[in-house]
């Protein structure tokens, strides 16, 4: 008797630990893409005048400075790819990062922070009213 309530137990624990990875690995996050000026540490940071983000292989979209947009994004972290642009829409600069979401539902993210390679790269969410 006591062997199959401990082979149950094994089981419903396996059960609980499937439900909380499929839950982890389905989980939704919409991301806001904010290409804005701002200051982080004290030292100003300008908005960057063309910039081109692509999201976990996504379509790529494009900011010119002040611009924000809003993605959807599932899973416990994201790669997020910003080409920066020359004004004849020529790539100058790449950089990849690799950002990982708690069980948050909105996060956004600073591209001008992003693309220096700082932290400091997430800001607090817009608020839905």
């Amino acid at each position: 008797m006591t062997r199959r309530n401990g082979i149950r137990t094994v089981l419903v624990l396996l059960l609980v630990g499937l439900g909380v990875v499929l839950f982890a690995l389905g989980k939704e996050h919409q991301v806001f893409l904010d290409n804005k000026a701002l200051a982080v540490g004290g030292a100003e940071v300008p908005a960057l005048e063309s910039v081109r983000v692509t999201v976990d292989g996504g379509e790529p979209l494009e900011f010119a400075a002040d611009d924000r947009d809003v993605v959807q994004t599932r899973g416990l972290r994201a790669q997020v790819k910003l080409e920066i642009l020359d004004g004849n829409g020529n790539v100058t600069k790449t950089v990849e990062r690799s950002v990982s979401f708690s069980f948050e539902d909105r996060v956004m993210l600073s591209l001008p922070v992003l693309a220096q390679g700082g932290e400091g790269y997430r800001l607090p969410p817009p608020v839905v009213e």
